[in-house]
């Protein structure tokens, strides 16, 4: 089954059906609610700022309840396609246009001194790793620590069982060593060079005063001023419209692989090779629509901050009993196997 309960089934034995197991469940449940909610309320506005540029409207608050419509239509389309047919091809073709942007940005931009800085921090990376880990602010109370490590570890420990739910629904066949290296690897060598790229592009646009990126950020917000960074490329407004179809399409795909996941975790008769109902797959991204929305709604980035950081407590329990029945797992299936003549 493919349900986090599952999971946990080498620590939890007999109970994995009862009623741990469905508690196991249900935090699971809880923390993707939020944590997907708030990935979902970070991407909405930064779309809706950039189609408003474009059109010459305001982002106001109808816009980003459209995108969110528009990505309903999007993952709608891809639930009632399949998995193999619907999101894989979403996410293929996500990826190609992703990879053009980039290197677009890398030629278009200040190519060496986005490749300098990129070589650069890697390095600073790599010889200050623990001093970053272990760092919590304790003189100057900045709140640096609260807003962004510790929030975004937070988010991470509620993304973290959804997306493995997923990704192992999705990569049968394949060994676990083979997982491991391609998520660890690939996912972050994906993420060096999205922020290597865009984020020195922006430094550079500050250092040279082409744009005061941070005035933007401090007086109309970050949507706002990833706006302004893409559209100050050649070109702009067409590199602008990619960007933001990129980015609806990744905050669809987002939308399947949590209802997905959800959806999965909540039924209770699914067999191994057999996929949620639609009509389950699409309560659940309702669900997931409707909390970013109201969240929005009620005051923007904090309550979103703070629905991530409820959400992830549980799940640090449920972390444990995953790694600690994996660990079990793992040991047991390396047992030298006994054979006795008949």
């Amino acid at each position: 089954h493919m349900r986090v309960s599952s999971a946990c089934h080498m620590v939890l034995g007999g109970q994995t059906a009862g009623f741990i197991g469905r508690a196991t469940d249900t935090l699971f449940i809880v923390g993707v609610l939020g944590a997907a909610g708030t990935s979902l309320g970070f991407g909405t506005p930064m779309i809706a700022a950039g189609l408003g540029y474009l059109f010459g409207v305001e982002s106001t608050f109808g816009l980003q309840v459209g995108v969110v419509a528009l990505c309903a239509v999007l993952f709608t389309a891809s639930v009632y396609v399949g998995l193999d047919r619907g999101i894989k091809r979403l996410s293929n073709v996500n990826v190609a246009i992703t990879k053009a942007l980039l290197l677009f940005v890398l030629l278009a931009g200040p190519t060496l001194f986005i490749l300098k800085m990129t070589s650069n921090s890697v390095g600073l990376l790599v010889y200050q790793f623990l001093r970053m880990n272990t760092w919590t602010d304790p003189l100057t109370n900045s709140r640096f620590v609260e807003d962004w490590t510790v929030f975004y570890w937070a988010w991470w420990v509620a993304i973290g069982p959804f997306m493995g739910i997923f990704v192992a629904r999705i990569s049968e066949g394949r060994t676990i060593r083979q997982v491991v290296f391609c998520m660890l690897g690939f996912g972050s060598l994906g993420c060096a060079v999205y922020y290597g790229i865009l984020g020195n592009y922006a430094l550079h646009l500050e250092l040279t005063g082409l744009l005061n990126v941070t005035a933007l950020v401090l007086e109309q917000g970050e949507p706002t001023a990833i706006v302004a960074v893409i559209a100050s490329l050649p070109a702009g407004r067409v590199v602008l419209g990619v960007f933001c179809i990129a980015s609806l399409v990744f905050l669809a795909t987002t939308y399947d692989s949590a209802a997905y996941a959800l959806a999965s975790s909540a039924s209770t008769a699914l067999g191994h090779d057999e996929d949620p109902e639609r009509w389950h797959r699409m309560f659940w991204a309702v669900a997931l629509a409707l909390l970013p929305l109201a969240m929005m709604r009620i005051g923007g980035l904090d309550p979103m901050r703070t629905a991530s950081l409820v959400a992830s407590m549980p799940l640090l329990i449920v972390f444990v009993l995953m790694a600690v029945s994996l660990t079990r797992a793992l040991r047991e299936d390396n047992l030298p196997k006994r054979t006795y003549d008949s």
